[in-house]
């Protein structure tokens, strides 16, 4: 018993000591001067969950930028996307802070990073400093604030790590510059049915409903019916004093019938688990609406540990006649708190809520095809040459819904009042598990490691009537991956010289640089993304335009129209010079080396794009 009473009493001071540590950070931007954030630890952004927090600066760059306790530079990088100009701070008890997107380093190490960047002949850089090169004190001046790499407007991003590099929450250290008394918001409930036999108001999908509120308690005030497995999604957020932006939501507790069902909490997770990001989100409404609704269910391939609770994986089994109250609590990093609260019947038949068809009649949902038609038609399914004519599930207004099993044979046709149309699903795939699919047009191999969970391969094929370009289209956009397929493009219609041809993954007129290697006709290449792949030629050199030229300085704007900048090449009078540059801006700037050069003589300015066109601008500074 003394025992248990040492141990407790060395867990209390552990924690008392790890929370006054806590505390103890500085606030990197102007100590004791209220701020506020245009980002939190856990927002759901676009591709990823926000990693830190990001301090405003008033729209402008260039304030300075201290080190939040004592320690030593360990890394520096520097990248025209990403976190930018960034440095990482070690410190005593382990824990590493970030700083990234900063306009330039203190001069030491501005000195230190360019003597590497001169040494290794290139822009981008990633270093490892020696822990007694920069030792830093609490409150020391590191860097400027700036807009650096992929940031959307001066910032700065401040993370803070675990001595395994796991992400943690900044905002439990205590920063009395920041106010928030403002609770999330929520603004609409997604129930999605999840098998066969499960319905939404008598649907068999996807439904959101919009919350009704009063302060902040969100309420639907209709009674909702459903059947069978149900998984409940939630598109909210949290807003800050003072601010526009969205923020993170940190807890969600949901109660079914005053039961605890599922407790999430975004608070850490480690680096390996960042892609899990698009498990834990409706992906497809993220992609197609840009709503990030949170899934209060643990989906297949999520591996995140963010669930203390999670009662049947967080799915609601609803069975007919009973009724289920459902209360969610929303809270975000300062303790402030919404309200959610709905209720959910048990009907196996209820009328269906929608009335429209979709442009396109069919989808899959995990292993449920869904196949519309007018309810005056004739539906065949067809596979192998034979015709199956399937159920009815239900029906609304004029419109007949057909439910279909793939684990009991996939459909290669349909045919609608005798009139054939192709379904170009291919095969079940199943996550972990390699696989490889052969056509005439294309090869494509999935990996062990690519798929999140199993899911139903579909593959298309066209030529642009308008273009003449191939396109075919692999999977389905809307579903994430976790890591790359392999692809071997096989084109009918290619010029004899390949050499200015390359992938291109298409959306709507927008078209990205894939790349890919040429074996006679046929291209190979990667992509961690489902989507529409062409070729296309690229033969025009980037452009180059002189802004600034003089002994001190030299600045051009550089562009190029389809592939994007791959190397820029700066010589004085034969000499490597380094140049800085801004993708966002299209901008490029030398840099001097040590001592007191200056730029006088030939000058030769090389841009080569990712189909290594050159484009070569010379002059000369007297």
């Amino acid at each position: 018993m003394l025992l248990l009473n040492k141990n407790l009493f060395y867990l209390l001071l552990f924690s008392f000591s790890s929370h006054l540590a806590q505390s103890q950070l500085l606030f990197p931007i102007k100590p004791g001067i209220a701020n506020t954030l245009a980002g939190t630890m856990g927002e759901l952004r676009s591709s990823h969950f926000h990693t830190g927090i990001d301090i405003r600066t008033g729209g402008q760059e260039g304030l300075n930028v201290l080190a939040a306790d004592d320690g030593y530079i360990f890394r520096i990088s520097v990248n025209p996307g990403g976190y930018g100009n960034a440095i990482y701070i070690k410190h005593p008890n382990g824990h590493t802070t970030v700083y990234a997107h900063l306009k330039s380093f203190r001069k030491d190490i501005a000195d230190y990073v360019r003597k590497q960047q001169y040494s290794k002949k290139q822009f981008k850089l990633n270093v490892f400093p020696d822990g007694r090169i920069f030792k830093v004190k609490r409150g020391d001046i590191i860097a400027l604030s700036g807009n650096s790499g992929s940031s959307g407007g001066p910032h700065l991003h401040f993370d803070v790590r675990n001595r395994n590099q796991d992400l943690l929450n900044p905002l439990h250290y205590g920063f009395d510059e920041i106010t928030d008394i403002r609770p999330p918001l929520a603004k609409n409930l997604a129930l999605v049915t999840t098998t066969i036999n499960s319905r939404v108001s008598g649907e068999f999908g996807r439904i959101e409903i919009p919350f009704e509120y009063i302060q902040n308690n969100y309420f639907i005030k209709d009674t909702i019916f459903a059947a069978g497995r149900i998984g409940l999604e939630l598109y909210a957020y949290d807003r800050m004093n003072n601010t526009r932006f969205k923020t993170g939501i940190n807890k969600i507790e949901v109660l079914v019938n005053g039961e605890t069902y599922l407790i999430t909490t975004i608070d850490t997770w480690p680096f390996s688990k960042a892609r899990q990001f698009y498990t834990y989100v409706n992906y497809e409404a993220l992609a197609n609406n840009n709503k990030r609704y949170h899934k209060l269910y643990i989906d297949k391939g999520n591996t995140l540990d963010f669930y203390s609770i999670a009662t049947n994986q967080g799915y609601l089994n609803v069975k007919n006649g009973k009724t289920y109250t459902v209360n969610i609590t929303l809270t975000d990093s300062y303790n402030n708190k919404s309200y959610v609260s709905f209720v959910v019947k048990g009907a196996t038949t209820r009328t269906p809520a929608s009335n429209t068809l979709r442009v396109k009649p069919w989808r899959v949902d995990n292993d449920i095809l869904t196949y519309k038609t007018r309810d005056i038609d004739t539906l065949l399914f067809y596979t192998n040459g034979k015709s199956i004519a399937p159920t009815i599930a239900y029906a609304k207004n004029k419109e007949a819904v057909y439910l279909h099993n793939l684990s009991t044979f996939i459909p290669d046709s349909v045919a609608v009042n005798g009139y054939m149309l192709a379904l170009p699903i291919k095969a079940y795939i199943k996550a972990g598990v390699a696989y490889k699919f052969y056509d005439k047009v294309a090869d494509i191999q999935f990996w062990k490691t690519t798929l999140f969970k199993d899911f139903y391969f579909t593959f298309e094929s066209k030529t642009d009537s308008l273009t003449g370009a191939e396109i075919i289209t692999i999977g389905n956009s809307t579903i994430p991956l976790n890591k790359n397929y392999s692809v071997t493009f096989k084109p009918a219609n290619l010029p004899t010289n390949t050499k200015y041809l390359a992938v291109y993954a298409v959306w709507g007129k927008n078209s990205s640089f894939v790349g890919g290697k040429w074996s006679g006709n046929q291209v190979s290449f990667k992509s961690r993304n489902f989507g529409r792949y062409t070729i296309l030629a690229d033969s025009i050199s980037p452009t180059i335009k002189p802004l600034i030229l003089n002994n001190n300085e030299m600045v051009f704007k550089i562009n190029d129209n389809l592939s994007g900048i791959k190397k820029i090449t700066l010589l004085v009078n034969k000499q490597w010079i380094l140049m800085n540059y801004d993708p966002k801006k299209n901008l490029i700037w030398a840099e001097k080396p040590m001592g007191s050069f200056n730029f006088k003589g030939k000058i030769k300015l090389i841009v080569t794009d990712k189909m290594d066109n050159e484009a070569v601008y010379s002059t000369e500074i007297k």
